[in-house]
C-alpha cells in the first residue's frame, strides 16, 4: 500500500467521508434500487466503525490507539483507513481531471502505472496461460478494459471509431459488436501496417504506417465521419505525430484513448501541454475498478476546450 502521509486527513477527511456517503446512499436507493455493491458494503462497515470512535479525535489517531489495544483487528482497520483516504482523495478531484494534476496525485501509487494494483495483477490481467479471445481471435485487452469499453460505448454512443493499431483485428470486431449490441448506427475504421483479413459489416480495415499519420485514413473520411468519435491509439509508433494529426479533427465531446500509456507519458505530457484545457482525463472510466485499472492509465481523454463544471 502506498504512503498516504500527505493525503486528506483530520476534520477534512471526516467531512469528505460524510459527503460521499450521502451521495452513495442516493445512488444505492436510486439507480441500484436498494442493492449494495461490495464496495458500498465495505464503505458502510468502515465508516460505522470510524464514526463510533471519540468524535473529538482524528480518525487517524483513533485507529492508531485501536491498533495498540487490538493489534490484529487494528491492522485491518489501518488498511481500511488508508484505502478510504486514497479513494476520497480521488473522488474529491471530480470526474474530469487535468492530466498533469493526475500525474501529481499519482505519487501515492505504482511508480510506473499509477495504479493501486500490484505488478502481479498487471502481469496477468490479459490472461496468463493464454490471451482472452473474441470471435476466436486473441484479444489484446485486459479484463478491466474488457468491462470499461462497453461502458464507454454505452455512454458515449460513438458513431465513428478510429483504431490506430489493428493487431490481429479482434479489437475492431469487438468494437463493432459493441456498436451493434447497443443499437448504435456507427462504423469502426482500423489501420495497421499489416491489414487483417477479417470481415464485418461495420468494420473497414486499412493498411498504413504511423510514420506518415496523414495517410492512415482518407482525408474525406476525417471530414465527414459522423460524431461523436472514439479515437484509440494502440500502435506505439510515432505516438506524438498520430495525436497531433487527429487533434484538429477532434470536436468537443469526442474521446481519445491512448492505450499502454505507461511507456508514453513523456509524449502525453508534451501533447496536453501543447493544447492546454483541450483534453481532460475522464476518471469515470480510468478509475471505475480502482485508480487506473486500465491499460490507458491517465489517458482516457474527453475533448473539451474548457474544463466542465464538477
Amino acid at each position: 500500500m502506498p504512503d498516504t502521509a500527505d493525503l486528506i486527513a483530520g476534520d477534512e477527511l471526516k467531512a469528505a467521508a460524510l459527503q460521499y456517503i450521502g451521495e452513495a446512499r442516493a445512488k444505492i436507493e436510486g439507480e441500484q434500487k436498494g442493492l449494495r455493491s461490495i464496495f458500498d458494503s465495505w464503505l458502510q462497515r468502515v465508516l460505522a466503525q470510524l464514526i463510533g470512535f471519540d468524535e473529538t479525535m482524528a480518525w487517524e489517531d483513533s485507529v492508531r490507539e485501536y491498533a495498540l489495544r487490538s493489534p490484529e483487528q487494528g491492522q485491518n482497520l489501518q488498511w481500511d483507513l488508508r484505502r478510504l483516504r486514497l479513494f476520497l482523495d480521488r473522488w474529491r478531484q471530480g470526474r474530469f481531471v487535468d492530466y498533469l494534476q493526475r500525474e501529481r496525485s499519482g505519487v501515492h501509487y505504482h511508480p510506473r502505472f499509477g495504479t493501486e494494483f500490484g505488478i502481479d495483477v498487471l502481469l496477468t490481467c490479459q490472461g496468463a496461460p493464454s490471451l482472452m479471445r473474441w470471435r476466436g481471435i486473441p484479444l489484446m485487452k485486459n479484463v478491466f478494459d474488457f468491462a470499461m469499453y462497453p461502458a464507454l460505448f454505452a455512454e458515449l454512443r460513438p458513431r465513428t471509431v478510429f483504431e490506430v493499431g489493428s493487431g490481429l483485428g479482434a479489437s475492431a470486431l469487438w468494437f463493432a459488436d459493441n456498436l451493434e449490441f447497443y443499437g448504435i448506427d456507427g462504423a469502426v475504421y482500423s489501420v495497421d501496417r499489416v491489414k487483417p483479413a477479417h470481415e464485418h459489416p461495420q468494420v473497414r480495415f486499412f493498411q498504413g504506417d504511423c510514420s506518415d499519420p496523414a495517410r492512415l485514413f482518407p482525408t474525406d473520411l476525417l471530414h465527414t465521419a459522423p460524431r461523436p468519435w472514439l479515437v484509440i491509439e494502440d500502435a506505439h509508433h510515432n505516438v506524438g505525430g498520430v495525436l497531433e494529426h487527429f487533434h484538429p479533427h477532434l470536436s468537443t465531446g469526442d474521446y481519445l484513448v491512448v492505450e499502454d500509456s505507461d511507456v508514453k507519458r513523456d509524449v502525453l505530457r508534451r501533447f496536453v501541454t501543447a493544447h492546454p484545457g483541450a483534453y481532460l482525463v475522464d476518471t469515470r472510466f480510468t478509475d471505475n475498478f480502482g485508480r487506473n485499472a486500465t491499460c490507458a492509465a491517465d489517458s482516457i481523454f474527453v475533448r473539451t476546450e474548457t474544463a466542465p463544471r464538477q
